[in-house]
């Protein structure tokens, strides 16, 4: 039986590292393609440079900025930007954190002239290393997805 879609690894190597290069076994995205229109389903992104070692440990700000930087670079991958994104599921590690992250997240896609803003959801959670204060996971459409 044939595939009627196509399943690849994203990567973004100038941002972030491969997750199995720190004994990790998840993709840092799934690009599904089928008749079109490609998925991209981003995984959990957080505020970590092209060596796997957290950006910012401690400052939220700092790890706010790396962790947009780092979904950019991503979408990017796959000739996608934020204007492709449909929703997004944020991890907080403390809920102290909602009012700066929200404000930075509202001025990002004001930025960008997202117009609607993508559907979202916030949630407290511990995250895999204790040095993270973020983590966001993304989903994105795109028509006439480039080539592979």
């Amino acid at each position: 039986m044939s595939k009627k879609y196509l399943k690849k690894s994203m990567h973004a190597p100038d941002f972030l590292c491969e997750a199995s290069e720190y004994n990790n076994s998840f993709s840092r995205g799934i690009k599904v393609g089928f008749g079109g229109i490609a998925i991209l389903f981003i995984s959990g992104t957080a505020s970590i440079n092209e060596k796997g070692i957290t950006y910012c440990p401690d400052n939220f700000s700092g790890q706010v900025k790396r962790v947009y930087d780092n979904i950019t670079a991503l979408l990017q991958s796959e000739g996608a930007d934020w204007n492709d994104v449909i929703k997004t599921r944020c991890y907080l590690k403390d809920m102290k954190y909602y009012k700066e992250f929200n404000d930075y997240r509202n001025g990002f896609y004001r930025e960008k002239k997202l117009n609607p803003f993508p559907a979202s959801v916030a949630i407290q959670a511990t995250l895999c290393r204790p040095d993270l204060l973020i983590e966001i996971e993304a989903t994105a459409i795109l028509r006439n997805p480039k080539e592979d």
